[in-house]
């Protein structure tokens, strides 16, 4: 089962969606999805209608909200970061705040199913030029705790595999 948070929700309702998610085993969350609220910066003439605001308008909080679950979370629920990513850097960006996937959606509605393509390129060329060889080395650099504690992990599990194989072999 996955939870889908509206990034409209405050601290406190935050805490209480983590604590829950934690304590039932929810396979994962989608943060965020659409908004109700108006930000002043919109310049639309249809801002006052009412309805879920999605896209660009979200990005920011949408990251924002990504980065508060995988800290209260500590990283142990995989989250799908949803939001405004209409390029490689916002990607990137929801993924350094905790995102375990992305969803795009807003976008592929103005520059169709191409802009997937587009956006992995972008992606890939900025984990390159950070250092990163996978999307899942990056999922969580932004907490430095947490981050290495996974990588550490991923580690203990790689070493742990690799002794299982040799002992196979050697049984051979």
């Amino acid at each position: 089962a996955n939870v889908i948070m509206a990034p409209d929700l405050t601290m406190e309702e935050m805490v209480d969606v983590a604590n829950v998610i934690m304590e039932t085993g929810i396979d994962g969350m989608i943060v965020s999805n659409t908004t109700n609220v108006r930000p002043e910066s919109l310049l639309s003439n249809h801002k006052h209608e009412t309805g879920g605001l999605s896209g660009a308008p979200i990005k920011d909080r949408s990251t924002e909200c990504i980065r508060t679950m995988y800290k209260l979370t500590k990283g142990k629920i995989p989250i799908i970061g949803v939001g405004g990513v209409g390029s490689g850097r916002d990607a990137y960006d929801k993924l350094k705040a905790g995102a375990s996937l992305i969803q795009v959606y807003s976008m592929m509605v103005y520059e169709g199913p191409g802009v997937v393509s587009r956006i992995r390129k972008e992606l890939a060329d900025i984990l390159l030029e950070n250092g990163y060889k996978s999307v899942n080395d990056v999922v969580g650099a932004e907490h430095e705790d947490i981050y290495w504690s996974r990588i550490e992990e991923r580690v203990r599990k790689r070493m742990q595999e690799r002794e299982k194989d040799e002992k196979v072999i050697e049984d051979l």
